[in-house]
């Protein structure tokens, strides 16, 4: 059954993205999405947009964007956000721990924390498939599992929730509901390190203005 209070928090944030900053103050990180894959605009609207819910949701003081090689928006420059980077791969991971079960995504971390990670658009669509949820949601959860670890370091799995090591079918269906989150001592740890008192969603054509 659908949870309501999910319900409530997806109006809330859809909301939210038709919103103005109340603050001028910038984001404290930024997430760069290389799309090697090449999604169609619609879907790649939707995975930027559902991965900033997810970060937002955290208490994140985020912004998402789609970056090229050329991207002055993506370009690094004094007083910038702490930034970690993100590319949609078409294919599958091409060294995996278990041949049986390839991984959503990968992330070049330590325990510290790293810079880039992976998400593998194949792998992404035969898990929703399989699960019957919409594959952009599946990529936006899988991008947000491994900025979690960018950001929380390698060792950041956790019993349950989104930074659980393997995935079922009810994990898949609470990412259908917006209800897969961090464990409560991570969301403490990114609210601390990357949290802002204005939080806001950026418009989806906002994110995508990089690209163009």
């Amino acid at each position: 059954m659908f949870n309501r209070g999910c319900l409530i928090l997806s109006v809330f944030l859809a909301l939210a993205g038709n919103v103005k900053p109340a603050s001028a103050q910038g984001p404290a990180l930024q997430v760069q999405v290389y799309d090697y894959a090449g999604l169609k605009p619609k879907a790649l609207h939707e995975f930027v947009y559902r991965t900033q819910e997810i970060l937002v949701h955290t208490g994140l003081s985020v912004e998402v964007v789609v970056c090229q090689e050329d991207a002055s928006a993506c370009r690094g420059e004094v007083g910038s956000p702490a930034q970690v980077a993100v590319r949609v791969l078409a294919g599958e991971a091409k060294s995996m721990k278990n041949v049986r079960r390839p991984p959503l995504g990968q992330s070049f971390a330590d325990a510290s924390g790293g810079g880039l990670a992976s998400v593998f658009l194949s792998r992404v669509q035969d898990a929703a498939d399989e699960a019957g949820v919409p594959w952009t949601i599946v990529l936006s959860y899988a991008a947000a599992h491994e900025i979690g670890h960018l950001l929380l370091g390698k060792d950041a799995h956790t019993p349950a929730g989104l930074m659980r090591a393997n995935w079922d079918r009810s994990d898949f269906q609470a990412m259908y509901q917006l209800c897969l989150h961090f464990s409560d001592e991570q969301t403490r740890q990114l609210a601390s390190r990357y949290g802002a008192v204005h939080q806001t969603v950026a418009r989806p054509e906002t994110l995508l203005a990089a690209r163009r």
